[in-house]
């Protein structure tokens, strides 16, 4: 599995700057998958915006783990899916880790956390406030195929 700090992080420029792809990888475990969100994790600056986007069951919230435990999260937290509550907040090592779940309500205007700490927003469709973009594939049970996407 390659590693995400192979690839230096990027910034949004201009308005008009595009978000292109970077990586691939094929993840066999759910740990494999957290362990990718930790890597990710370790090269953040802590204002980015990451949206996800994958079926149910894809490994959304499972990548958000390890990207918590990457960024310092506190042994007394747990990561769950925001499904029902749209909003987590997450206090890490590196700031706050805002997890936005958009499966129940498609026009929720996350806007106001942007800059807040790093911001994960899942069921993410468009790109265009994303800093890094992952799609998330379903090949088999437990086996996923993740594209990266970065603003550049």
């Amino acid at each position: 599995m390659r590693q995400f700090s192979e690839y230096p992080p990027t910034r949004r420029t201009k308005a008009t700057s595009k978000i292109v792809p970077v990586e691939e990888s094929l993840i066999n475990s759910p740990e494999e998958m957290e362990a990718l969100g930790a890597s990710l994790a370790k090269e953040l600056k802590g204002n980015e915006v990451i949206c996800l986007k994958g079926e149910l069951g894809a490994g959304k919230t499972t990548f958000v783990r390890g990207l918590a435990r990457g960024l310092g999260i506190g042994e007394e937290y747990q990561v769950r899916s925001p499904t029902f509550t749209i909003v987590n907040e997450y206090p890490t090592q590196k700031g706050k880790l805002i997890h936005v779940d958009l499966y129940r309500v498609k026009d929720f205007d996350f806007s106001e956390f942007i800059g807040q700490g790093v911001v994960v927003v899942e069921w993410k469709e468009e790109r265009e406030d994303c800093d890094i973009f992952i799609e998330i594939e379903v090949v088999r049970e437990n086996v996923r195929r993740v594209l990266l996407f970065r603003r550049g």
